[in-house]
């Protein structure tokens, strides 16, 4: 097993009960896309609607980090996760 710490500000924050932070205990090898799905069970549909699509990609606007690197610059969602990582889910935002 491995924990992984899950940062996350603005819009998505209010979805996590006010939270900005959550540490995750996953199994070794889990991907982005399971400490997601993880953060969806323990905070409800509305935050898993609000980071995902109906086909299960991440909704447009939201930006993903582990350790300060987008994940898209990796494997996406299914960038593997390490026992320590930091994961940032960074929500859309708008104005001008």
């Amino acid at each position: 097993m491995m924990t992984v710490e899950i940062t996350t500000i603005m819009g998505l924050k209010a979805l996590m009960g006010g939270n900005k932070d959550q540490s995750l205990t996953l199994p070794d090898g889990a991907t982005v896309a399971a400490a997601l799905d993880q953060l969806g069970k323990i905070y409800g549909p509305a935050l898993q609607q609000r980071i995902f699509n109906d086909t299960h990609q991440l909704n447009p606007g939201i930006a993903v980090f582990v350790n300060g690197c987008v994940i898209f610059a990796r494997l996406g969602l299914e960038t593997p996760l390490q026992d320590g990582d930091a994961v940032l889910i960074f929500p859309p935002v708008g104005g001008g």
